[in-house]
């Protein structure tokens, strides 16, 4: 079994035994500390579960190299020592500071693997690196508050600026993915060397040489088997699905 399919596994068995002890919570007359600490636990399996699911296309495609793997066993090792903590009352503050360090980190992971699956032109790629390097710092900064124990103005004021930009870049990345594939489509089609040409009917004949027997593909695109022409067809929007 590869370790997605594990994740999987896991997950919906977790979320099987949600399911079941929400139910119980329902009926049942006594929903007392095991039942909450047995709930914890399960929930924690869920989304340690759906955090690593998270990680694997990034994994899959070999993106921000060990960034995904560091990502998975940290959230593992962090919901781990989460349900340690439920369950135990050893170095409670200790180890909850360390849980919140490494699912902080683990978080971080998760969410800069799936701002690498956008694809962007060259032009766009600063964006997401600066994401990169935001995501970097404020969970560094959000770890180092979790184990301070005094604050100042500084670092609420500080971590505030960075949530900004971060929430700015990652509101262009999608944009920028959008306006790339958009280029790609059009040099695409520069590159077939095809003329683009608004009609208001499919035509028949090559607009070029007048030969007969044109087949226009999904693409709205044919090539003249006489002349060699390439052309690009826009119809209108009630004569595309005649195409």
């Amino acid at each position: 079994m590869t370790p997605k399919k594990l994740a999987l596994t896991i997950f919906f068995a977790s979320v099987v035994i949600n399911a079941a002890l929400g139910i119980i919570a329902l009926f049942a007359g006594d929903f007392g500390d095991i039942q909450v600490k047995i709930l914890m636990t399960s929930l924690s399996v869920s989304a340690a579960s759906v955090l690593s699911l998270a990680m694997f296309p990034a994994r899959e495609r070999r993106l921000l190299g060990r960034v995904p793997d560091a990502g998975i066993v940290l959230s593992v090792a962090g919901f781990s020592l989460l349900v340690i903590l439920v369950w135990t009352e050893f170095g409670q503050d200790s180890l909850g500071r360390t849980v919140g360090s490494l699912l902080t980190f683990a978080v971080a992971a998760g969410y800069v693997s799936l701002l690498a699956l956008s694809v962007v032109q060259p032009k766009f790629i600063n964006v997401v690196r600066l994401a990169y390097v935001l995501t970097a710092i404020l969970a560094t900064f959000i770890a180092g508050v979790i184990w301070i124990d005094t604050l100042g103005d500084f670092f609420p004021r500080f971590m505030g600026v960075l949530s900004i930009l971060l929430a700015a870049t990652t509101v262009s990345i999608p944009v920028l993915h959008r306006l790339s594939r958009m280029e790609s489509n059009y040099e695409s089609d520069m590159d077939l060397g095809s003329t683009r040409v608004f009609l208001d009917q499919s035509p028949t004949i090559c607009l070029h040489c007048g030969h007969p027997g044109i087949e226009i593909d999904e693409g709205h695109r044919f090539e003249c088997e006489s002349c060699g022409s390439r052309y690009r067809v826009e119809l209108p929007s009630n004569h595309r699905n005649t195409v």
